[in-house]
């Protein structure tokens, strides 16, 4: 099982839950699981088959530009992590 740690900004989508447990051989299977809970969920995170440009995904704290065919049936959490904007 996964626990995934939901973004402020994508809370709304499910009723202000910031963790989830999901289990999911995928990390696309993992966001549909999420979309089953949170209706939208996926939409908000997935553009032309990949995670969206402006979030990042970490798996057990390793943030990186993962596929959606990403296995995380072993991932113990999984953090969506919205970008940071400001600055110069």
């Amino acid at each position: 099982m996964t626990m995934v740690y939901i973004p402020a900004p994508l809370r709304d989508m499910c009723g202000g839950i910031a963790t989830l447990d999901v289990q999911a051989p995928t990390l696309d299977a993992l966001l549909r699981a999420l979309d089953l809970r949170c209706p939208g969920f996926y939409a908000r995170v997935v553009e032309d088959g990949r995670v969206r440009p402006e979030l990042a995904v970490a798996i057990d704290g390793e943030a990186a530009t993962y596929p959606l065919s990403e296995p995380v049936s072993h991932v113990r959490d999984l953090t969506i992590i919205p970008a940071i904007g400001g600055g110069q």
